[in-house]
């Protein structure tokens, strides 16, 4: 029963001490890691809605810039008033 516990222990340690780096290895050969470690954009610019059943609109909400109705007074993505 012992020998049983001690030999998966050793193929668990192998598997760490050798499988780990060449995870490293290939994550890093195929810029997998590179991926992982770039900065992400922060200050994305929200698009305007998509024109749908012949909606125009008019103009932009001065808060988020997303496109709003004419007689719309409150924009209904960000909530910000329209004057």
């Amino acid at each position: 029963m012992m020998m049983g516990v001690g030999l998966l222990f050793m193929l668990l340690i192998g598997l760490v001490v050798i499988g780990l780096p060449l995870l490293v290895v290939a994550l890093v050969a195929g810029g997998g890691l590179a991926s992982l470690l770039k900065p992400r954009p922060q200050n994305v610019e929200p698009e305007a809605p998509p024109l749908s059943h012949g909606t125009a609109y008019i103009r932009k909400c001065p808060t988020c810039g997303r496109g709003v109705k004419a007689d719309w007074n409150v924009c209904p993505s960000c909530g910000a008033a329209l004057a």
